[in-house]
């Protein structure tokens, strides 16, 4: 019952509500591939470990790109176009989240619990392996090289996990753990290769090299990257995809890609690295989708060719055909390589300049250099720049009050013909100039605001197209997302944030809200912890945090976990209340990061509403956590304070009727069972088709028996 109270009551904060399910219990995912032969894609879960510092380690151990090469990893995997895996269903282990506790409670815990026989699944490892005693093992972040039985994974229980308690049958496992120190006397490459060879067949491996081999780092390929992983990452973004070319990248087109894309590369440098793959699989096992080939003549991995790029300017960032490559120095060219042969784009960024664009010819198996010129600061024509300031002084216009100094006379209450006036401004500065990004934002913002999320969508994209450095246009087109119903590619948009600014905040509070909308409660809790690492004062991801730990609490069984549960989430709440009564500034972003998430007048968004569903909602949720926790008299309190700012509530009716109904049966008395029935009787009032009205009423005809037997007066 209280799951479908919670539903109803954080409608306030979301409109669309998700189903509630937990990864592994919704229904199966269907992914078509645009523009492509219709193929279903099974649904897949995916644990990625990249450990690159070890805590046990010296220095001279350390691995430099072990870390962002499972970062790009997940991107991929997330990605519509490549491995087409929802993003609740990808755990990733970073750095110090890769314990030995971790890894197995993922690999033995989580995957056999959530595989089914039809999906696919798939296990990617970037770090350092060992072998001690004629057995082989993946070191996590803690692991102590004297004490490996103890502290690190073995491959043998990898192996036993994958072939017997996973029951998907698509298995995947993608290593990367060869590298060229040894950790002790027995871990050579040739052992460790070894020990993957021992592995049972029933599952694909692919590993980073062959025996006698090593993996090898390159600092200049791309943003820097190991090589295996990088070949990895482009085949599973379409470029595997040719033989033949339908938009599906199966098992046999990926593994003969990286094979002799990697083996290509470290040769022309004088290196050898071939990776190797094991095991009875089906070749033509699905692993990704993609566009990139359709359309156009199918490319054997021999028809490839590398693009080194240059730069006139430092810090440019640097979009191959769209998509985000890493940022190019005066003194540090990028190298590109894996490039199908035909034309691409490059386009240079820089904030403030103007973008520079070139269309290359990339010749088979040649290198091509690529210079990029960015020579002219972005000017924008007098005339536009008063259009889109005009724009803005309606645009962000104070909504109604939100603190005492807000309610003077002098201040304007904004309108809906403010709205659409500031978008028609809008509209002509972008006529004036084309290239104008921040009228563009701004178009989007006021398209948020009345409403129009298809028409925001596109002007946030615009906005985006001519600057794709904007971090902000990235975050509120995520927000936007969200509202109409899209949290999957919200999330592929806020990772996109996260590479132009791993220490944005907001984006990682944002991705807490996308999950929530997903029913993935521990990662909401997980993405709201990082946001709230970074800034402690990030007010939304308190609420998202709150509401996901009330969430786990309510599907927990063990009584005392549960308690603990509901009483972090009360922390989390009260944290959220204290930071949205304004006596800051937090305020002045609700319009644009909480409305658009259904709050407000449903003619336009305002501040306002927004300050008073988000308050509603998160004493609603400090009244459940306290009648959790077995405090029901600040239950009431709570409960009767979210009325204050939503008198209209008929969930926050019926919850306070439940709180006054539990006072009563601990302490008999009139006040509270009549107390009771006003809450639901007003609950009814406001709404009688919805499925707590039933039980309402139920309460109603219970209450409606004892009264008289009490002696109450009715």
């Amino acid at each position: 019952m209280f799951r479908a109270i919670l539903l109803s009551t954080i409608v306030l904060v979301a409109q669309a509500a998700p189903s509630g399910q937990n990864a592994g219990q919704t229904q199966r995912d269907l992914v078509l591939v645009p523009n492509a032969p219709r193929a279903n894609v099974p649904r897949g879960y995916a644990l990625i470990i990249g450990v690159g510092s070890y805590q046990n380690l010296d220095a001279t151990k350390q691995l430099r790109y072990s870390e962002s090469d499972a970062e790009a990893i997940f991107r991929v995997l997330i990605s519509r176009e490549g491995g087409a895996f929802p993003a609740e269903n990808v755990k990733f282990l970073k750095g110090a989240q890769a314990t030995l506790a971790n890894m197995r409670r993922e690999l033995e815990d989580w995957l056999p619990r959530v595989a089914q026989p039809a999906d696919r699944v798939v296990v990617y490892f970037a770090g350092h392996g060992f072998v001690k005693d004629g057995k082989g093992y993946l070191a996590p972040w803690d692991v102590q090289p004297d004490r490996l039985q103890e502290t690190a994974y073995s491959m043998g229980a990898l192996g036993e996990v994958l072939a017997n308690r996973v029951k998907a049958n698509w298995k995947v496992l993608f290593t990367d753990a060869c590298h060229s120190d040894k950790i002790n006397a027995e871990t050579t490459n040739e052992t460790l290769e070894q020990q993957f060879n021992a592995l049972p067949a029933n599952f694909l491996t692919l590993t980073a090299t062959t025996e006698r081999e090593q993996s090898f780092e390159d600092p200049n390929l791309s943003t820097g990257f190991g090589l295996y992983t990088y070949f990895l990452v482009r085949g599973f973004q379409g470029e595997a995809d040719f033989d033949p070319c339908d938009g599906r990248i199966t098992a046999d087109e990926l593994i003969e890609y990286v094979r002799s894309n990697v083996r290509r590369y470290a040769r022309e440098r004088q290196l050898a690295q071939t990776p190797t793959a094991r095991g009875d699989y089906e070749p033509d096992m699905l692993l990704g989708v993609g566009k990139s080939c359709l359309g156009s003549t199918p490319e054997r991995p021999s028809m490839q060719g590398t693009a080194i790029v240059e730069a006139n300017l430092d810090d440019v960032v640097l979009y191959v055909d769209g998509k985000l490559v890493g940022r190019v120095s005066k003194a540090k060219p990028l190298t590109v390589p894996g490039l199908t042969s035909g034309v691409h784009e490059f386009r240079g960024e820089k904030p403030g300049y103007q973008p520079d664009r070139k269309e290359v010819l990339i010749a088979p198996g040649q290198e091509t250099s690529v210079t990029l010129r960015i020579r002219y600061a972005r000017q924008i024509p007098k005339s536009a720049s008063d259009l889109n300031e005009q724009g803005e002084k309606l645009l962000y216009t104070r909504r109604s009050s939100m603190s005492l100094a807000n309610i003077l006379p002098t201040e304007r209450t904004q309108s809906q013909e403010d709205l659409k006036k500031a978008a028609t401004l809008f509209e002509r500065a972008l006529k004036q100039d084309a290239s104008y990004g921040l009228a563009a934002y701004h178009l989007g913002q006021a398209y948020q605001l009345l409403l129009m999320y298809d028409d925001s969508v596109k002007s946030f994209r615009r906005a985006i197209e001519i600057d794709s450095l904007d971090v902000d246009a990235l975050t509120q087109l995520a927000a936007v997302l969200i509202e109409r119903g899209d949290p999957d590619q919200a999330i592929r948009e806020l990772n996109e944030v996260l590479r132009l600014e791993p220490s944005n905040d907001e984006a990682y509070s944002m991705l807490s809200r996308a999950y929530w909308d997903k029913g993935a409660w521990r990662q909401a809790v997980e993405q709201a912890d990082k946001a709230l690492a970074l800034k402690p004062s990030n007010a939304q991801a308190h609420l998202w945090k709150a509401d996901a730990l009330r969430q786990l609490g309510a599907a927990e069984k063990d009584e005392a976990r549960q308690h603990a549960l509901y009483s972090d989430a009360r922390e989390s709440y009260r944290e959220f209340l204290k930071l949205t009564n304004f006596a800051s500034g937090v305020g002045a972003r609700l319009a644009f990061h909480f409305v658009g998430f259904g709050m407000g007048s449903r003619k336009h968004a305002d501040r306002q509403g927004a300050y008073e569903s988000l308050r509603s909602s998160g004493f609603l949720g400090l009244c459940l956590s306290e009648g959790k926790v077995g405090n029901p008299l600040r239950a009431r309190e709570y409960c009767q304070r979210a009325l204050q700012y939503a008198p209209d509530n008929p969930i926050a009716h019926f919850l306070l009727g439940n709180v006054n109904r539990d006072i009563y049966n601990v302490r008999a008395s009139c006040q509270y069972l009549q107390a009771a029935r006003v809450s639901y009787s007003r609950m009814l009032a406001i709404n009688s088709d919805l499925e707590e009205s039933r039980i309402a009423r139920n309460y109603i005809g219970q209450i409606d028996v004892i009264l008289p037997q009490l002696d109450c007066k009715t």
